[in-house]
């Protein structure tokens, strides 16, 4: 059963402002739904087509919360999403009753008829204004009994209504108004029956609570199996200490990323007005790429990322006829990427034949870039002919479609940490890579939260959480940097589009966009316990890594919170200002 929740059609926060007023981005972040029903009857398997997983998905197991089924709930967090928590409730001994409260959507599920204790468990949720759905699983064994025992009498749509009101039997004593919706879904035909209806009533039933969902995948996993199993086996191998190092040196390794684009061929002019593109600055400013062809390569390192450098390769020269000692002699392995300018001339020569014929037995990812779209670049011939498009790029017009079209086609050929170091090299130039740059910091917040909950050692006041804060707001000033809020970019920003510094920062609007200070980090681990708090120590006791760590789980959760709404907010403020600065263009 693999069904997806993804956002509905229309905005959700737009709906839910027409109806209430605009909700703050702070209401939009927590939804849970308790799934509540008896040993066998499916709730795994609804929770994991709840979260687009099924049991052979690579997140199925990272989805899950529960090292073992012990007592109370068992909870499950969406991999990329965990503003989205499902419970999976036993029916017995009448242990939901002490849940309901905190869910705000209550699932009731049953392979059968729904029986007293359902309706029992329904009443004390409708009692606590608690919305309430009914779920029957399974029904495609159903129809399938049925189909083979009625044989000519079987018609699928009267068994359905059929199955629909035996199951509801046990609700007819309630009254009409809290009559709870009754869904039929099935194990293998996710996309039919009532599976759809389903996720647009939990979709409804989030936006009416003022958190609208928002689950469409970003691109960038989380916490995947391969994570999960190290830190529980550095957990194991030397506790807290060892679990803390580990996240450590993997965060270390995640920042510490280093990423080299190589630009090789053509005239020297278009290659260095497309690397200064790349890197934010105009023609001519000072630390711009300038001058003929350079005799070795030259590194231009990214303004936005330390880690991250271009670089300009000199021309083929006398060993035009050697394209192996003259990769050799530029160091081609030393580069991630290769960008290749094409001319007309060049492209048809024998040198560069021979030379793409090179770099594709070295196994180098070359990317083939023309300068004008009015020149036909016809394909090379021989053992080198060329495979690949063209990418039209114009340095003074980036980005483009064809840069955005470039950059997809990139970031497909490098691994998930080299692709973010690229991404994050990369100036504010257009509000998809904005938004590429978030999704790329978002994949860091779980570990920056961890950690910080794992060492932490400074109270925040009136807060009973405590987290190291010194740890939060460097990572929020970096993203603040990193996405070009802070003063240094704004006055870059301001001098290459002739919009001053003042009306680019009145499009910052979030606190965190204007500056980040220990004082604001504390006020915002603050509000964060006021919103589903109470249940974090729960989901993070429940979460195999951290059994022993229920107090260190609430300041997981309010870190992440932290880390996670201000990066929305600030990614926000930076796509108004890259908006007004190129207003005029």
């Amino acid at each position: 059963m693999a069904m997806e929740l993804s956002a509905s059609s229309g905005d959700p926060q737009t709906l839910e402002s027409e109806r209430h007023g605009s909700p703050s981005s702070d209401d939009c972040c927590e939804f849970s739904v308790a799934v509540a029903g008896g040993p066998g009857v499916g709730k795994t398997v609804l929770i994991q087509a709840l979260l687009g997983l099924n049991e052979n998905s690579q997140h199925s197991r990272a989805a899950s919360l529960h090292p073992t089924r012990g007592e109370g709930p068992l909870l499950y967090l969406h991999p990329s999403h965990p503003g989205l928590t499902l419970w999976e409730l036993p029916l017995e001994d009448g242990s939901p009753e002490n849940w309901i409260s905190e869910a705000d959507l209550l699932l009731l599920v049953t392979d059968t008829q729904f029986s007293h204790t359902h309706v029992k468990f329904a009443e004390s949720a409708l009692a606590l204004g608690k919305k309430v759905c009914l779920v029957r699983t399974k029904v495609d064994c159903d129809l399938h009994t049925l189909k083979r025992r009625m044989k000519d009498w079987y018609r699928r749509e009267d068994v359905l209504l059929t199955l629909q009101a035996v199951t509801l039997q046990p609700f007819s004593g309630l009254k009409k108004e809290n009559f709870p919706r009754v869904f039929l879904v099935s194990c293998f035909e996710p996309r039919k029956l009532d599976a759809p209806g389903l996720k647009e009533e939990i979709e409804k039933t989030s936006i009416e609570c003022g958190r609208p969902l928002s689950l469409a995948q970003q691109g960038y996993e989380i916490i995947g199996d391969k994570e999960i199993e190290e830190l529980q086996s550095a957990l194991e191998r030397g506790g807290i200490s060892e679990m803390v190092r580990f996240i450590q040196t993997s965060l270390d390794t995640l920042l510490d990323t280093r990423f080299n684009l190589a630009l090789m061929g053509g005239n020297s002019d278009f290659r260095h007005s497309l690397l200064n593109a790349l890197r934010g600055v105009r023609d001519g400013e000072d630390g711009s790429a300038h001058g003929g062809n350079p005799e070795t390569p030259i590194e231009y390192p990214s303004l936005k990322y330390p880690k991250a450098s271009l670089w300009d390769l000199p021309v083929m020269g006398e060993l035009e006829s050697q394209p192996k000692k003259y990769l050799e002699s530029v160091h081609i392995s030393h580069y991630d990427l290769t960008f290749l300018h094409l001319t007309p001339w060049q492209d048809v020569s024998d040198s560069y034949t021979s030379l793409v014929s090179e770099l594709k037995k070295e196994g180098r990812k070359v990317f083939f870039i023309q300068e004008c779209e009015g020149d036909v670049v016809e394909s090379m011939q021989g053992g080198g002919g060329r495979d690949k498009e063209v990418f039209v790029l114009f340095p003074s017009k980036l980005p483009g479609p064809e840069f955005h079209r470039l950059l997809g086609c990139a970031e497909k050929q490098l691994p998930s940490h080299k692709c973010r170091a690229l991404i994050l090299s990369l100036p504010n130039i257009s509000a998809e890579v904005i938004q590429k740059k978030k999704e790329a910091l978002s994949q860091e917040i779980w570990k920056v939260a961890l950690l910080s909950s794992l060492v932490a050692s400074v109270p925040v006041p009136g807060v009973g959480i405590v987290c190291d804060m010194s740890l939060l707001t460097a990572r929020l000033d970096t993203y603040r940097q990193e996405l070009g809020l802070d003063a240094s970019s704004l006055a870059s920003l301001s001098h290459s589009s002739g919009v001053p510094v003042a009306e680019l920062m009145s499009e910052v609007h979030s606190p965190a966009g204007k500056g980040v200070t220990r004082e604001l980090v504390g006020k915002l681990l603050g509000s964060a316990t006021g919103l589903g708090l109470e249940i974090a120590g729960v989901i993070l006791h429940r979460f195999p890594l951290l059994g022993h760590l229920t107090s260190g789980g609430i300041a997981f959760h309010a870190s992440y919170l932290v880390l996670s709404r201000c990066l929305e907010a600030m990614s926000e403020d930076a796509q108004r200002v890259l908006a007004r600065a190129t207003a005029s263009d």
